[in-house]
């Protein structure tokens, strides 16, 4: 086991929320109030900060399936020995994974914005012709996003090309704003975010 690597069971979790949710609960009349203690604590993982709500010290991972970005509604699902996956609610594999197993789930939010990047996929579709992949990386460096790797291949029967990039982003707004960006270039038809 890796130093700093605690590993939960579904029933360690739901033991650890219900205490928390006693915990919550109002003294009894003939006790002094106490203050409500806090109901959340930040998990730090390896593709930035979340808060999982009435657990503290889980380690937490971005889902590769759906890439989720601060702005994003999203939901933890407690893996078995792998801490908790942060999904994109919408992601068709947490879907999926609840249906399966509905207690796994842990409601989630991201934890106040930092410096943190967040790698994405966007497909591009567009009319193939001369200097396409130029003007698509330059919209790219203008944005402010690092590139991470970039495929493009293009059926000349057809006369489209398609480009698969994938690009590190700081949030929703600005993967939101680079796809207009992308869409606004000459011969594109489409550019989507992946997953």
């Amino acid at each position: 086991m890796r130093a700093g690597v605690i590993r939960l069971g579904p029933s360690q979790v739901s033991r650890t929320l219900h205490e928390h949710a006693q915990a919550q609960l109002p003294a009894p009349p003939a006790a002094p109030a106490k203050a409500p203690e806090k109901a959340r604590a930040p998990a730090r993982g390896a593709g930035g900060n979340f808060t999982v709500e009435g657990v503290g010290n889980l380690l937490t991972q971005l889902a590769r399936c759906c890439q989720p970005v601060p702005g994003d509604a999203i939901a933890g699902y407690l893996t078995r020995g792998k801490g908790v996956s942060i999904h994109r609610q919408d992601c068709a594999a947490l879907q999926r994974l609840v249906a399966r197993q509905p207690e796994r789930q842990l409601p989630v939010n991201w934890a106040a914005a930092g410096n943190t990047r967040y790698e994405v996929g966007v497909q591009i579709h567009a009319y193939d012709r001369k200097w396409l992949l130029k003007d698509l990386t330059n919209v790219l460096a203008q944005s402010d996003v690092a590139i991470v790797a970039i495929q493009s291949s293009v059926d000349s029967a057809r006369g489209l090309a398609d480009v698969r990039v994938t690009l590190r982003v700081g949030d929703f707004e600005q993967l939101s704003q680079l796809l207009a960006r992308l869409d606004a270039v000459p011969g594109v038809q489409d550019a989507r975010r992946l997953g």
